[in-house]
């Protein structure tokens, strides 16, 4: 599953605050794409940037969109911090090729990020939420 925290990066499963990643990239995500070197794993890295730069234009409207749900008391929505994390997660100060470089090491920092498996093997033990 790749789960992208859009709204708050900080507002995880269980309360946790320890995942670093903007999304899952595991292993066995890599291994079904035909590995980190493959066709695959090179047209996820192309498909992710091209939808992060497509949608950047759209960024106003969709801060927007969350700035309604402010007060809505939802655990996703935690008032103009996360509207700043929003705004943050476009990258707006960038130019096309540095925002692309920019998701680029988004999808780096992802790929198998030991946070990340550290995480879920918290959340087995804790909660009894298997990822595998």
């Amino acid at each position: 599953m790749l789960a992208y925290f859009i709204f708050d990066a900080y507002s995880r499963p269980g309360g946790v605050k320890f995942e670093p990643s903007s999304f899952k990239l595991t292993h066995e995500m890599v291994v079904l794409m035909g590995g980190r070197y493959s066709q695959g794993y090179e047209l996820f890295q192309h498909l992710t940037v091209k939808a992060f730069l497509a949608i950047r234009p759209h960024a106003d409207q969709l801060v927007s969109t969350v700035q309604l749900m402010l007060g809505t008391g939802l655990p996703s929505f935690k008032g103009e911090s996360t509207i700043k994390r929003l705004k943050d997660r476009f990258a707006l100060g960038l130019n096309e090729r540095q925002a692309a470089e920019w998701m680029m090491g988004i999808i780096r920092n992802a790929h198998e990020n030991v946070r990340s498996t550290a995480y879920d093997e918290f959340q087995r033990i804790q909660n009894g939420i298997p990822y595998k």
